[in-house]
């Protein structure tokens, strides 16, 4: 069977080697110069489940994206993963009550999910924090940018080609995986472009201090080589990837305000934009185009795509071999693609 994967980020780079895991050869069309060549390309990213208060599809979808992941991730050398733990501040009154619904009605156990105190979480972080936290022991990062060139590794791909016309492309199967231009060949799809720009910052004799990922209203990674990473901007208003330097001081103003003094001293080295996908429903696009035989989807992976996009190949990777599939029906029915269509 040929299958042609069109975008060389973490979506199509997932589902290339998920279908190269089962025997098949697929070949991944890159429009860049090179893979993870957009939002793709962080030097480091959180891997998180989207938290959510009840246990319904989307609860079910990033639970067994997290469960995967973390047997994956096993399986790599060279991509900086780095399970270090992630702390996520209750750090207003919503969040306070929103994950501790989650850790109630999510079921896990506290070995990969609990609520600690603000003095446990200063133990765990390493520094003083000033709120109660929900902890993932298991959470961390990789570098998005490695664990593309680790997914492909002995598979097909051809950079600088851009597909304009998929009638050109020569396959039984394809799939879009190009983020927001996957628009170009599905334009109804309510796919947003949303702009984020992280920061790196020097460590300074407190930040160094730091064992763990903290999460507020952006987050702080442990230093690697003397380098914290620091962001993200949010910013659906934007479709550009230049940097804006303004919006580094954003990043550092939201760690005061989560964390005061620790921003004190930190000084930028380096920054990166980039443009990422989300939905309407900020929720991923998942399944067969709609009115397309034989295309399928994966896309508006947002902020979680480290997860979503690998959970999302296993899922695809058994709708086009037509197997079992890997996710209940209620959990497939809200990734799809056809939840935007206008009912009569």
């Amino acid at each position: 069977m040929k299958i042609a994967i069109i975008g060389g980020g973490l979506a199509g780079c997932a589902l290339a080697w998920t279908l190269r895991q089962i025997g098949q050869e697929p070949v991944v069309y890159e429009a860049g110069p090179e893979l993870a060549n957009g939002a793709s390309g962080n030097a480091s990213g959180l891997y998180n489940p989207r938290f959510s208060a009840l246990r319904g599809p989307d609860a079910n979808f990033y639970a067994a994206a997290y469960s995967l992941a973390l047997r994956s991730f096993k399986m790599f050398d060279g991509i900086d993963w780095c399970p270090t733990g992630v702390l996520h501040l209750m750090d207003t009154e919503k969040k306070e009550i929103r994950f501790h619904k989650t850790v109630t009605n999510w079921h896990w156990t506290p070995a990969h999910m609990r609520i600690v105190s603000s003095d446990e979480a200063s133990r765990i972080a390493g520094v003083g924090l000033q709120y109660d936290a929900l902890y993932l022991p298991d959470g961390g990062s990789v570098a998005p940018k490695k664990l593309c060139a680790a997914y492909m590794r002995d598979i097909d791909y051809r950079l600088n080609t851009s597909v304009e016309n998929l009638e050109d492309v020569d396959a039984d199967i394809i799939v879009l995986a190009c983020g927001s231009a996957v628009l170009k060949f599905v334009p109804n799809l309510p796919i947003i472009p949303v702009r984020g720009q992280v920061t790196q910052v020097k460590a300074t004799q407190l930040s160094e201090n730091i064992k763990c990922s903290i999460c507020y209203e952006g987050y702080f990674m442990p230093a690697k080589n003397g380098i914290h990473t620091l962001g993200a901007t949010f910013q659906p208003d934007l479709n550009h990837s230049n940097i804006i330097k303004q919006d580094d001081q954003e990043n550092i103003q939201k760690l005061g305000e989560a964390i005061p003094g620790l921003e004190a001293g930190l000084e930028v080295v380096e920054q990166r934009a980039s443009i990422r996908a989300t939905s309407r429903d900020r929720f991923p696009i998942i399944g067969p185009a709609p009115g397309q035989e034989n295309v399928y989807v994966s896309a508006a992976h947002g902020s979680y795509g480290v997860l979503s996009s690998l959970m999302g190949a296993h899922l695809l990777a058994d709708m086009i071999m037509d197997r079992p599939r890997c996710l209940p029906v209620d959990v497939i029915a809200a990734l799809s693609p056809q939840r935007f269509k206008k009912r009569a």
